[in-house]
């Protein structure tokens, strides 16, 4: 067996392992564990599904079944095996990390990404670290292709009556003389939407659909939207309610809540807060948005709406300009100012998610994402799963035999 081989075994099996199978000692059993490990997924899948009729609990052998659906090209069948196999253990890492490789196969980007943000395996970090990475590239590449429909499909789309509880958030312009808020400007717009998040009420567009809109809209370079054109962009993004803004002086805040359906504006306010107390902003704009909305916030979203995402005021600009960094592409670079931002604030938990989904720098360029046919993307996260697969296996293999002594030998090989 080749080393590649023997570690993805020794991985699979630790994935699979400890979670219970009855009659184990079966010849059919043993048949079906040496086909799956050989990568005879035609002939396995027999052998599996004869099993899991006869123990329908059994997680191990169903997560291994929907694997080898995945590998044949059985794609309905891979989910809907890996789905029965989350109901019975909730959050499986197993079975969420190849169902979201299977959504992606099937091209509901949406389910994948939804699948893939709820996956974690703290027994594998390296795995646990690539899916966050992918999670960010297919998103991106799936904001970019629904831009390009939306903006090709815009009349067809100004009939649509939008939900009053969805709501989008453009970036703040920042108009101080010489643009000292600047760097400000996306790092407020992503605090503003992950406070927004914790009001049960409201479906939040995430930042990076926004910003792939904008872009091809070609105002990604800006990304400033005013209330006059704000309908517009949210009848693409599909939401009713727009927050646009601009910021200026020591600091002062203004904010406008645009309707989509009724082109018009619901409300405005303005709120001077001076620079030391900046982490006081995003509150303010929320608390400003839902009393324009009429929503009456219970006492736990006030509670959780009104913990700062930072104080350090060095961390904040930081923080957007890997924002703006990451926007363009510019990977190592958002990863080294997202590193800044935790520097400066260890505590800056939306910096640190910011980090942990940053694209390496040999990861797929924005130009690349975009060309990309869907079969390619489900191919290049397929292949940066394997990979992480082996560094995994590879790891687990070192940490075993250090922890034995470091004594070479024959001691790596024992086992299956």
């Amino acid at each position: 067996m080749s080393m590649k081989k023997k570690l993805l075994t020794l991985l699979v099996f630790a994935l699979l392992g400890g979670l219970g199978v009855s009659g184990c000692k079966t010849m059919d059993f043993i048949k079906a564990d040496v086909l799956f490990t050989q990568e005879k997924y035609k002939e396995v899948i027999p052998l599996l599904e004869a099993y899991v009729a006869e123990n329908p609990e059994s997680v191990r052998e169903r997560s291994k079944l929907g694997f080898a659906y995945l590998k044949t090209g059985r794609i309905d069948d891979a989910i809907t095996t890996f789905e029965k196999t989350l109901v019975i253990v909730p959050g499986e890492p197993y079975s969420t990390l190849y169902l979201g490789l299977a959504y992606l196969n099937k091209e509901e980007y949406d389910k994948a990404i939804a699948t893939w943000q709820g996956y974690k395996d703290t027994e594998r970090p390296l795995v646990e670290a690539e899916v966050k990475r992918l999670t960010t590239l297919v998103l991106i590449a799936e904001s970019q292709r629904a831009a390009k429909a939306a903006i090709a499909n815009e009349k067809k789309m100004r009939a649509r009556t939008l939900d009053d509880t969805s709501i989008a958030v453009c970036y703040y312009k920042d108009l101080s003389p010489n643009e000292e808020l600047r760097g400000f400007e996306k790092g407020l717009s992503a605090m503003v939407i992950s406070d927004l998040s914790k009001i049960k009420s409201l479906t939040v567009v995430e930042r990076i659909r926004m910003q792939a809109l904008l872009q091809e809209m070609k105002l990604g370079q800006t990304g400033i939207v005013d209330p006059k054109t704000a309908p517009q962009i949210g009848r693409l993004i599909g939401a009713e309610n727009l927050v646009v803004g601009t910021l200026s002086g020591e600091i002062l805040v203004a904010t406008t809540l645009a309707s989509t359906n009724t082109r018009s504006i619901k409300g405005t306010a303005t709120v001077t807060i001076d620079k030391a107390s900046f982490f006081e902003i995003p509150k303010s704009i929320v608390l400003d948005t839902a009393k324009i909305m009429r929503i009456k916030l219970t006492a736990e979203e006030i509670s959780a709406i009104g913990k700062p995402h930072t104080k350090s005021y060095g961390a904040a600009i930081h923080y957007g300009m890997a924002l703006d960094a990451m926007d363009a592409g510019n990977w190592e670079n958002a990863q080294n100012l997202f590193a800044q931002a935790l520097q400066a604030d260890p505590q800056f938990e939306l910096a640190k998610r910011g980090l942990e989904g940053c694209p390496g720098a040999g990861s797929a360029s924005m130009g690349q994402l975009a060309d990309m046919t869907s079969s390619q993307l489900a191919g290049m996260a397929g292949g940066a799963i394997a990979t992480a697969m082996d560094s995994q296996g590879e790891a687990d293999i070192e940490a075993e035999e250090t922890a034995a002594g470091g004594g070479g030998g024959g001691g790596g090989g024992g086992g299956h």
